[in-house]
């Protein structure tokens, strides 16, 4: 447990700092049961949902599908990734919600690289895992899949990287 743990499971491996988890819940669109219930479990926690980063941009937002969006889309990505990591160097469990996969990972390893904090990625599916970072919520509850996840991180088994 890291001296700013108090309860619970913690992401930051005992290095005296909090973590990350990008979590990826296709099925959440954008408000995931099971992000809400790891953010619950692990003390102290942050729960951030990287389209929160789009909403706030007031003037001259394009839909996040578009081509013309990638700049857009990269720069709300980034400051989800420098605020997540701002917390987790405080000591918080972030758990970073994505409705898709993010389109750079890199951003969030840069981050984790910097801080020195932890980054677990995991992605919920409903077909066989082809990566180890996919868990089959097929036959899972939210909160199965929660425990199922919370169980994987004591393991370092989502562990992408410092």
């Amino acid at each position: 447990m890291n001296r700013t743990t108090v309860g619970g499971p913690e992401l930051g491996g005992g290095r005296g700092a909090g973590g990350v988890l990008v979590l990826v819940d296709p099925s959440g669109a954008g408000n995931s049961p099971v992000a809400g219930l790891l953010a619950q479990e692990l003390h102290p926690s942050v729960h951030l949902r990287t389209d929160d980063f789009l909403q706030v941009i007031r003037s001259g937002q394009l839909p996040p599908h578009l081509p013309e969006a990638a700049r857009q889309n990269a720069t709300a990505l980034a400051a989800a990734a420098q605020a997540a990591f701002a917390y987790a160097t405080g000591g918080y469990q972030v758990v970073v919600e994505c409705p898709d996969v993010p389109s750079s990972l890199d951003t969030f390893r840069r981050e984790s690289r910097t801080t020195g904090a932890a980054l677990h990625y995991v992605v919920l599916t409903t077909a066989a895992p082809t990566t180890p970072h996919e868990l089959d919520t097929t036959t899972l509850t939210p909160d199965t899949t929660a425990k199922s996840v919370l169980t994987a991180l004591t393991t370092r088994t989502h562990l992408l990287g410092w």
